[in-house]
């Protein structure tokens, strides 16, 4: 069976859709998974179609639906600048969301927590730290090769200079 939602809903998704108006809730693995699976792709539709959430580009990174079906953890993508209005428009809208993907599925939909993914940032974070750790604070500025390539004006440089270098040296290198 593909993963295929929608219109062409296999009936195994029908009928795991259909078995949780029972009293029955807990939920296994695989039909965690599958559920999860299902509500990440009609919740991205419902942001898709909304006009204020298309506007923002939110990027859903995963949807966990807990054991129960009691709560659905949404997990999206935090670019740093502009997250404070996104987690304000989610939290104000989550209600109108959590409608629609119910109308959506055909069976009540559990609460919908927005959670902000920093991992994206975190990462950006570390490639800057390792960059610092492998050639100093600003490299490019430092280099001698960057000055002759011409990607660093000579004045915008200062080097330090040893107390022992006569300070005429040093302005006839500065010069080259």
């Amino acid at each position: 069976m593909g993963l295929k939602f929608g219109i062409d809903m296999g009936l195994e998704d029908r009928l795991l859709l259909v078995s949780l108006g029972t009293k029955q809730r807990r939920l296994d693995d695989k039909k965690v998974a599958q559920l999860s699976r299902i509500m990440e792709e009609r919740i991205g539709e419902v942001m898709a179609t909304d006009e204020t959430l298309a506007r923002l580009q939110i990027q859903i990174v995963k949807v966990r639906v807990d054991r129960s079906f009691t709560q659905v953890s949404v997990s999206w993508l935090c670019q740093g600048e502009g997250d404070s209005e996104v987690t304000d428009v989610l939290e104000s809208s989550r209600h109108e969301i959590r409608k629609r993907v119910g109308e959506s599925i055909g069976v009540t939909c559990p609460e919908l927590n927005f959670i902000g993914d920093k991992s994206l940032l975190m990462e950006q974070e570390m490639d800057k730290l390792f960059r610092e750790a492998d050639y100093g604070i600003d490299y490019r500025q430092l280099s001698r090769s960057a000055r002759v390539l011409g990607n660093v004006d000579v004045k915008e440089t200062k080097r330090n200079r040893p107390k022992w270098l006569k300070p005429e040296i040093a302005e006839n290198e500065h010069k080259d």
